[in-house]
């Protein structure tokens, strides 16, 4: 297991990161959980791999807190043939190890955070955009987001999936 060390300089240490508010945007916590799997975080990555990285540090959230993925391989396998050297910025090919290491920078940054993520992604102009519920609202909250996918309002660019 890795020890928590600071995701970036002025982050603070993790017996800071404990008293801090949970309630921290989801959309930034996932953008540096995302950061952890990229190989070089300081550099702008392909759409692909950043949209990957995404997608893996949402499976790894939702995994800590009990909630299976749904496929999100065949995803992947999209950005894959959009550009197949994506693997190359990320630190592993081996989606257990990313997932993996998501779950241990959850559960050592955020480990009272229960906030179950719905649907994430970028949207222009490369903002990360979170969907997110508490456990209580699931199932309310599971059917809304079925509703809006299957009768997405014109504002949304239609990806086929």
């Amino acid at each position: 297991m890795l020890p928590c060390l600071p995701l970036t300089a002025a982050e603070p240490r993790y017996s800071e990161i404990i008293l801090m508010n949970t309630e921290q945007k989801l959309s930034e916590i996932l953008k540096n959980l995302a950061e952890v799997l990229l190989l070089a975080p300081d550099k702008t990555p392909s759409s692909e791999a950043a949209h990957a990285a995404l997608l893996v540090a949402q499976v790894g959230w939702n995994r800590t807190l009990g909630h299976p993925s749904p496929d999100f391989q065949k995803v992947l396998t999209k950005f894959e043939k959009s550009r197949p050297k994506l693997w190359r910025e990320l630190i592993s090919r081996d989606l257990d190890e990313l997932i993996s290491r998501v779950e241990q920078e959850k559960n050592c940054r955020y480990p009272a955070d229960q906030r179950i993520i719905l649907v994430c992604g970028i949207v222009p102009p490369g903002k990360i955009h979170v969907e997110w519920c508490y456990k209580k609202d699931l199932p309310k909250a599971t059917k809304d987001v079925d509703r809006l996918i299957n009768n997405p309002p014109p504002s949304w660019r239609k990806i086929n999936v």
